[in-house]
């Protein structure tokens, strides 16, 4: 999954955090910080603030005792394959199409919650929520005006041979190149992200101002579980396009490993495994 699959809504952005969340104390603190993030975005209180922090608790639940054993279970599946040297093309279009489903099924969880509180909203807090959300949106539009092409593309550099150094232990000059060349090679796709973003934000706006529409439960289950509808045919195409790109550069990188490099990455892999056996187990059901 791309780091561009950024969904600016505030109850998917709840579930992403929850997603991605690789420690153990920002993991068991999730749900507290979720519902901060909440307050950024609509104002609530009284029963509807308490029945949506019940349900981030459920959500949470649901997470670690659903989810982090099918993340265990890839990864066992990614240190057998590295173990046995069958990382090729297609593995790795396979372990990308696993985490879209994994995000896939968190998007379906969180969706009968949207049905559930958005019509709860009053006027107001609606209006609030899509208030905060175009500003959000405006702030990402800002900051990518700020920066040249030249000063993003450099940004983007430096934190993907951070992101390198932290999987590998320290990249050397030729798998620099193939990084750079990679960030060269792929389409700039962040203006159409943006109009996507807008596109979608737009319909939200559209549906939400109808809370009471007999088809308001079927337009937020289209627009959740499916946002890709909005994104335009070009977006789509680049969107493929940067996959079979990022896979092709993913396994030249891999090919190009030193012993060490293949350690630290296997190592690397058997931390974030141990951590998520701990949460598995801290948050297991208990024992009659």
């Amino acid at each position: 999954m791309t780091t561009q699959q950024r969904f600016i809504i505030i109850v998917l952005t709840l579930s992403a955090l929850l997603a991605g969340c690789s420690t153990q104390f920002g993991y068991r603190f999730a749900d507290t910080y979720l519902e901060w993030q909440i307050g950024k975005y609509v104002d609530i209180s009284g029963q509807l603030e308490t029945d949506v922090d019940a349900s981030i608790d459920e959500l949470h639940m649901w997470h670690a005792r659903s989810e982090l054993p099918r993340y265990r279970d890839l990864l066992d599946q990614l240190l057998d394959d590295l173990d046995h040297g069958a990382i090729d093309a297609q593995q790795l279009f396979e372990y990308t199409d696993d985490l879209y489903g994994l995000w896939q099924d968190i998007r379906l969880q969180v969706t009968p919650y949207a049905k559930e509180y958005l019509p709860r909203l009053s006027s107001q807090q609606r209006t609030q929520l899509i208030v905060n959300l175009r500003e959000r949106l405006d702030e990402e539009r800002e900051e990518a005006r700020a920066m040249s092409a030249e000063e993003r593309f450099e940004r983007s550099f430096d934190r993907a041979i951070e992101r390198a150094n932290d999987w590998l232990g320290r990249v050397h000059q030729e798998q620099r190149r193939m990084i750079r060349r990679w960030l060269q090679e792929r389409d700039d796709s962040d203006a159409l992200w943006l109009e996507y973003q807008e596109v979608w934000l737009a319909r939200f706006a559209e549906v939400l101002a109808e809370p009471e529409a007999a088809d308001f439960a079927t337009q937020i289950d289209a627009l959740f579980t499916n946002p890709e509808q909005f994104r335009s045919a070009e977006l789509q195409a680049q969107s493929q396009a940067n996959r079979e790109l990022a896979v092709a550069v993913m396994l030249v990188i891999y090919q190009s490993l030193s012993p060490q490099q293949e350690q630290h990455l296997k190592n690397t892999l058997r931390e974030y495994r141990a951590t998520l056996t701990d949460l598995i187990d801290a948050y297991a059901v208990p024992a009659d």
